[in-house]
C-alpha cells in the first residue's frame, strides 16, 4: 500500500480522509505505529542475514587515492576491514584495507586495497563479516534492529549465540583469552548525546585465534517512512488499524490533555518492560518444593529440586 493510501485509510476513522491536518496526524500515527511494531515483537518477515551484502551510492574518487569519504552520515557504518568491494572502475579482488571514525563514532572514510578510477560510483560490499585473528570488535549491519544468531564459515553447523557479556564472564572466567569464537554481543561505544543514530558494533567471544568469516542473521529495522509501507501484506490492515487506534488516542489527548498523562505513563512502562534485562537475582537458581507450590509431597526426601521452574 502506498503511503498516501495509508494516510487516507488511517485518517478516515476521524472523517478526515480529505483533510490536510488529518493527513498530518495520520502520518504521525503511521510513524509511531512502526516504532511500536518494531519493539513489540521480533517479526519473522524482517529476519535476514548478511549474505547479499549492501550497496553504498555516490562514492567519490579522485583517481589519485584509494580513500573516499562517506557520501552521507552513517552510510559506511556497516563496513569492515577485509570485505570485498566491487564497482565501476574498481579492480577485481579489491578489499577494504582500513577506515577512520568521526567524533560521533560513525565511519568517516574508507581506504581500499587498490585505487579506483576517478569518478562517482556505487560500491557493493560483501555483507559477511571477515573475522581477523586478535580482533574482537566489528561493525554491525546498519539496518540491524535486534540479533538472532550467527555462524562461522569454518563451522557452518555450529551456531554462534547472542549472549550478555556478564554471562560469558561467569561461564568462562574472562573474555581476554584467545580461542574459538563461541558467542557474540552488541554494544554502542558512543554516547547518545553525541550520536543520534545508534552505531551498533559486534563483539565476539573469545578473541579470535584465527581468521574466519561470520554470517550474521538478524531482524532488520522497519523503515518507518518507506513508500510503499514496509509492512508485510499479511499484517497490512492489522497494522493500519493499530495506527488508527493511535490516531484516536491522539485526538482524545487533544480534546482532553489531562487524559494523555495515563497514555504517556503506559507508554513509558511498555518501553521499560521491553528494555528490561534479567537482574542478577532473577537468574537460574534452585527452586524449593514450597515455591513450586506442590504441597502434596513432603518437603524432605522429595527428589531433585526443579532448577528452572518459573524462569
Amino acid at each position: 500500500m502506498t503511503r498516501a493510501a495509508a494516510r487516507i485509510y488511517v485518517a478516515r476513522v476521524l472523517g478526515g480522509a480529505n483533510d490536510d491536518k488529518a493527513w498530518d496526524l495520520a502520518e504521525e500515527a503511521l510513524v509511531r505505529a512502526a516504532s511500536d511494531w518494531q519493539t513489540a515483537h521480533r517479526w519473522e518477515a524482517y529476519l535476514k542475514d548478511t549474505s547479499d551484502g549492501f550497496v553504498v551510492t555516490s562514492c567519490v574518487f579522485t583517481g589519485l587515492s584509494p580513500t573516499f569519504a562517506a557520501p552521507s552520515a552513517g552510510s559506511l557504518d556497516g563496513v569492515n576491514i577485509g570485505q570485498a568491494v566491487a564497482g565501476t572502475g574498481v579492480t577485481a579482488g579489491t578489499l577494504v584495507s582500513s577506515y577512520t571514525r568521526a567524533a560521533d563514532g560513525s565511519v568517516a572514510t574508507v581506504t581500499l586495497s587498490t585505487t579506483p578510477a576517478a569518478g562517482t560510483v556505487s560500491l557493493t560490499f560483501t555483507g559477511d563479516i571477515p573475522i581477523i585473528a586478535g580482533v574482537r570488535d566489528y561493525n554491525a549491519p546498519t539496518d540491524m534492529a535486534s540479533p538472532h544468531m550467527a555462524e562461522l564459515s569454518s563451522r557452518p553447523s555450529w551456531p554462534i549465540e547472542f549472549i550478555r557479556p556478564r554471562y560469558w564472564n561467569k561461564l568462562t572466567g574472562g573474555s581476554t583469552t584467545p580461542g574459538t569464537v563461541d558467542a557474540y554481543t552488541l554494544f554502542n561505544s558512543v554516547s547518545p548525546t553525541t550520536q543520534q543514530k545508534g552505531n551498533l558494533r559486534l563483539r565476539v567471544y573469545r578473541i579470535p585465534a584465527q581468521a574466519d568469516v561470520m554470517r550474521s542473521t538478524y531482524y532488520r529495522a522497519i523503515n518507518a517512512t518507506a513508500d510503499p509501507l514496509d509492512i508485510p501484506d499479511d499484517y497490512l490492515y492489522t497494522f493500519h488499524d493499530y495506527a488508527r487506534g493511535l490516531l484516536v488516542l491522539t485526538k482524545r489527548a487533544m480534546d482532553d490533555p489531562a487524559g494523555y498523562l495515563q497514555i504517556a505513563g503506559n507508554s513509558l512502562q511498555d518501553a521499560k518492560t521491553d528494555d528490561a534485562e534479567n537482574a542478577e537475582d532473577e537468574e537460574v537458581r534452585l527452586i524449593s518444593q514450597m515455591e513450586v507450590g506442590n504441597m502434596d509431597r513432603p518437603l524432605w526426601n522429595n527428589g531433585q529440586f526443579d532448577l528452572f521452574y518459573g524462569q
